[in-house]
C-alpha cells in the first residue's frame, strides 16, 4: 500500500483523488491548500486528515510520497522540500516554466533515491497506449503529420484560477508530441484576443512544431464546445506512410461533473489512474514512467520558445540547429 499526501485542494485534486479511489494499492492520508477552508472541507470530504502546515505534511512519516498540484509557480520549491525529506514526488502539470530548475528537481530527486514523475496524465490515455506502441515497433510507416485538437468551453470562473491555454493546456499538446516525434526544430505559434469579460490570459492558441518531413499542429480553445457530428472535444491523429492512429475523449462519456469538466470523459478520468498506478509501480521499482522529468524540461523550453515565437511572429529555432536549447 502506497501512502500519498495531497499538496493543493483545487479542482485537478477533486480528479486526482476519485483516481485514487479507485485504486486499492493508493492510499490517501492527508492534504493541505494555502486556503485553510477549501483544505478543511476537502480533508472531511475525502476522509482524512487536514493539515494545518505544509512542512507538517512533508515531514509526516504517514505519508510515502506527495502529489504536489499547487500552482505552477510553486510546485518545484514544494516538491524540492518533500524530496529533501525523503519524499517520492508526483509532480502536475505543467511542472515548471524553467528547465533548469526542473532538470535541477529530477537530479536531487535521483540523490536522494526517490522517484520525482511529472503529471503528464494525456500520456497515459488508455488510446495514446497503443498509439505510441505503434509508433515504437514503426507499424505506421514514416511519421508525416500529427494534429492535436482540445475544443472544450469553460466558464470564466474556471479559467481564472489559471494561465493562458497555451501554457496551462498545451503542455499536453507538447510532451505528447515529445512522445511520438521528439524534440522539433522549429516552433511557431499564435493566441487570439480572449473572449473573457475580466480575465486577461488568452483562450484560445495555436502552435506548429516542424520536424523536417513531418509537423505537428495543436490547437486549443477554452471559449467554445464543438457540436458537429464529429467533435474534437480532444483528439489526437497521427498520419504516417502505413498507416493512421487516433485518441479521442469522447469513446465513452456520460453527464457527471468532475474537476474543471461538465462531463465525464471516460478515456480522460483513466489517465489519472492510469499514470498513478504507474507511479505507485515506478516507486517500486517495477516501471519507468512513460513520460520523464527530461520530458518535462523539454517540454517547458518548448512552451517558452512558443511564447517567444508568438510575442514575435517569428519561427524558434533548437540550439542543435543554431537557435535556442529547448
Amino acid at each position: 500500500m502506497l501512502t500519498v499526501g495531497i499538496i493543493g485542494a483545487g479542482r485537478v485534486a477533486d480528479v486526482h483523488a476519485h483516481a485514487i479511489s479507485e485504486i486499492p494499492d493508493i492510499d490517501m492520508t492527508g492534504v493541505f491548500d494555502i486556503d485553510a477552508d477549501r483544505s478543511q472541507k476537502r480533508a472531511v470530504e475525502w476522509g482524512v486528515r487536514h493539515y494545518d502546515d505544509v512542512d507538517e505534511l512533508i515531514t509526516s512519516p504517514d505519508n510515502q510520497a506527495l502529489l504536489v498540484l499547487t500552482h505552477v509557480d510553486s510546485h518545484l520549491e514544494i516538491a524540492n522540500r518533500a524530496i529533501a525529506a525523503g519524499k517520492h514526488v508526483f509532480i502536475e502539470k505543467p511542472v515548471g516554466r524553467n528547465p533548469a530548475d526542473i532538470r535541477a528537481t529530477a537530479d536531487l530527486a535521483a540523490r536522494h533515491g526517490v522517484v520525482a514523475m511529472p503529471g503528464h496524465n494525456y500520456a497515459y490515455l488508455p488510446e495514446f497506449f497503443r498509439m505510441k506502441r505503434l509508433v515504437d515497433a514503426g507499424d505506421l510507416g514514416e511519421l508525416r503529420a500529427l494534429f492535436i485538437n482540445y475544443v472544450i468551453k469553460h466558464p470564466e470562473e474556471v479559467a481564472k484560477d489559471y494561465s493562458g491555454v497555451m501554457e496551462e493546456v498545451m503542455i499536453h499538446h507538447t510532451y505528447l508530441s515529445l512522445a511520438l516525434l521528439g524534440a522539433p526544430r522549429r516552433v511557431i505559434a499564435g493566441a487570439t484576443e480572449n473572449g473573457w469579460q475580466h480575465h486577461t490570459e488568452e483562450d484560445q492558441a495555436w502552435m506548429t512544431f516542424d520536424y523536417g518531413r513531418a509537423s505537428a499542429h495543436g490547437f486549443c480553445t477554452f471559449g467554445v464546445d464543438d457540436y458537429s457530428s464529429s467533435p474534437w472535444s480532444f483528439v489526437v491523429k497521427l498520419l504516417g506512410t502505413e498507416g493512421t492512429a487516433t485518441v479521442d475523449f469522447r469513446t465513452a462519456i456520460f453527464k457527471r461533473p468532475l474537476g474543471t469538466l461538465n462531463e465525464a470523459f471516460v478515456p480522460y478520468e483513466e489517465s489519472y489512474r492510469n499514470e498513478l498506478e504507474s507511479f505507485a509501480r515506478a516507486i517500486e521499482g517495477r516501471e519507468i514512467p512513460i513520460s520523464s522529468m527530461e520530458d518535462a524540461a523539454v517540454a517547458a523550453g518548448v512552451i517558452a520558445s512558443a511564447q517567444q515565437a508568438r510575442s514575435e511572429g517569428r519561427f524558434v529555432v533548437r540550439e542543435d540547429t543554431g537557435g535556442t536549447r529547448w
